[in-house]
């Protein structure tokens, strides 16, 4: 896969002209082998922690309040 389309100087200048600016976007890979193990890695230490302590979530709920309750405003 190469790069997308150069746009061409006129198109370029007239998107800078609007206020636009360029920017380059980097995006995880979930097929790279690192990524999957580290993903892995980090779902077998929460599974760990839940095992360990089955309460947590009551924790996390009375920690947070009602901050992501729909009726609060």
């Amino acid at each position: 896969m190469g790069r997308p389309k150069e746009l061409s100087d006129e198109e370029r200048s007239a998107l800078l002209a609007k206020g636009w600016r360029p920017m380059e976007v980097w995006v995880i890979d979930r097929d790279n082998e690192a990524y999957r193990a580290e993903v892995g890695r980090e779902l077998d230490a929460t599974t760990e922690a839940d095992r360990n302590d089955p309460d947590i979530d009551a924790w996390v709920v009375g920690v947070r309040g009602n901050l992501w309750d729909d009726d609060e405003p």
